[in-house]
């Protein structure tokens, strides 16, 4: 799940989707990532979900809510005579009295806002100099043809930045499959090959310098060796 975490370093260690973690580290926890196909861990997270859906939905056959309120109401009543007066399996507790407990260990969320989130994406800047979005196209600096760019909410439009710094802000396209341009972006673009009706940027190839010599030299030199 790349929402959550992108892979491992050279070291082994969890490489997190890094809006995930300032996410958590704005609401003060810890992530921990469970092996998969283990059931001391993940398994006991997705036992949850099986016992609701056998325990509680399974249970509502016959009268089913007719609105989300009606859900919530009885699900609430399940929750308070069913499922927070059993024992744990794991733990050997009960329920509710446990739950009581661990909400006194709770840090306080009073005052605490929504977490600020902007919705932005990777994406990689086509030949062209443009950066879809949403069904749109928007222009960027063609110095950073091919490169890979973030792309985010901003007020009514979107924004650009690469690394640290902001490429390009548009306002949102009025609708799908529109080009939006600023003249400046293009401004001394190198074209290449036109493919499509569009004009594409020639992005350059280094490749080492190889010294060119002449072969004289060294036949002169071989010739020497032999007399």
């Amino acid at each position: 799940m790349k929402t959550v975490w992108q892979g491992t370093d050279q070291r082994g260690e969890i490489i997190w989707n890094p809006v995930f973690l300032d996410f958590a580290r704005y609401w003060g926890f810890k992530p921990r990532l469970c092996r998969p196909y283990r059931a001391q861990t993940k398994g006991k997270v997705e036992s949850g979900v099986k016992y609701i859906r056998r325990n509680f939905l399974c249970g509502l056959q016959g009268r089913e809510p007719d609105s989300l309120a009606d859900l919530n109401g009885q699900l609430r009543t399940w929750l308070a005579e069913v499922a927070d007066q059993r024992i744990h399996g794991t733990t050997q507790e009960h329920v509710g009295e446990r739950g009581k407990l661990d909400r006194q260990n709770l840090q306080p969320m009073s005052g605490q806002g929504p977490y600020p989130y902007m919705d932005e994406e990777l994406r990689k800047v086509a030949r062209d100099a443009y950066v879809a979005w949403e069904g749109s196209r928007y222009s960027v600096p063609w110095t950073y043809a091919g490169r890979e760019v973030w792309v985010r909410d901003h007020k009514d439009g979107i924004a650009v930045h690469y690394g640290g710094d902001r490429i390009a802000v548009h306002a949102l396209a009025a609708g799908k499959q529109l080009v939006v341009t600023q003249a400046e972006h293009h401004e001394g673009i190198p074209m290449g090959a036109r493919r499509e009706t569009k004009m594409l940027v020639h992005i350059q190839q280094s490749a080492p310098v190889v010294e060119i010599r002449s072969l004289n030299a060294y036949e002169q030199v071989a010739m020497g060796g032999g007399q």
